[in-house]
């Protein structure tokens, strides 16, 4: 036997040997999950905000020649597992244009979760809405089309549907296509957000896009007005507005307290954890 198959077979072993030892802590990472699972209080299963912060420490400490979107990939294929088995998951798919890719994204993103499509946002949102949690959407990002969707969010309810993600998380430039996770939880905080707020304007009054920004900037509250929409008498304006932002936050009534006069609600219509580009990693 040559020196050439030694040093072959002694680098095989060595690669099973890791195999192995990658199996094994994958096995003990799962059942961490199911005991986190067994003791956690009531609530969702997914965690937007604690997935990406979990993916931006790896990208991070990420060395060496394998790609980190391969990483992004293995990682978001036991991340979507384990949390299936927490409890079950689907996923409302809605899309008006390149439908195959906003699949893909969405398979890329949950693995192998079952994905159903829907012919109206209506649809998909009823769906979410009526699941206790089980459905999460897919839907186009918010403003990104004619008809748009996101007036749909402007509910008050605590179990309402609101953006939670925004895919793809890990971006290489290899989907054509970027989509927003819809469910009826809050995000919460990774660390680097972004988050939707829908300002209803009072019926009658009219005001500029520019005039409302300086409003929420002197409230606190930084962002841009990405569309503005009808809806029965009212005018509803959609931001992205930089931080996170909820139901509670005292910004949101100082901005109805010192301007209801023009402004009727300003609702939180969730957000996203910022994607990061792993392009060349």
């Amino acid at each position: 036997m040559s020196d050439n198959s030694i040093d072959l077979d002694e680098l095989r072993r060595e690669i099973d040997a890791i195999d192995d030892r990658l199996h094994d802590l994958l096995l003990q990472r799962a059942d961490l999950a199911q005991r986190l699972s067994a003791v956690k209080t009531a609530g969702n299963a997914m965690r937007p905000a604690r997935e990406a912060a979990i993916l931006r420490r790896l990208v991070t400490r990420h060395r060496g020649p394998l790609p980190a979107q391969v990483v992004g990939r293995v990682w978001r294929e036991i991340i979507s597992s384990l949390t299936r088995q927490q409890a079950p998951m689907s996923i409302a798919l809605y899309a008006t244009y390149a439908m195959t890719e906003h699949f893909d994204v969405a398979r890329a993103h949950f693995g192998a979760a079952r994905i159903d499509m829907h012919d109206s946002p209506v649809q998909a949102l009823r769906a979410i809405a009526e699941s206790g949690g089980q459905v999460i959407g897919v839907l186009p990002v918010p403003a990104s089309e004619e008809n748009a969707w996101w007036p749909l969010l402007a509910s008050t309810d605590a179990g309402r549907p609101r953006v939670v993600a925004r895919l793809p998380f890990l971006r290489d430039g290899t989907h054509p296509v970027e989509a927003v996770v819809v469910a009826p939880f809050s995000p919460g905080e990774s660390g680097d957000d972004a988050s939707y707020l829908i300002v209803v304007t009072v019926a009658g009054r009219e005001i500029s896009r520019g005039r409302l920004n300086d409003r929420l900037s002197a409230a606190g509250i930084h962002g841009q007005c990405l569309d503005s929409r009808l809806r029965g008498g009212d005018t509803l304006h959609l931001f992205e507005i930089d931080g996170p932002l909820d139901d509670h936050d005292p910004r949101l009534q100082a901005l109805i307290a010192a301007h209801g006069d023009e402004i009727a609600q300003a609702i939180p219509a969730g957000g996203y954890a910022r994607p990061v580009d792993v392009a060349g990693r």
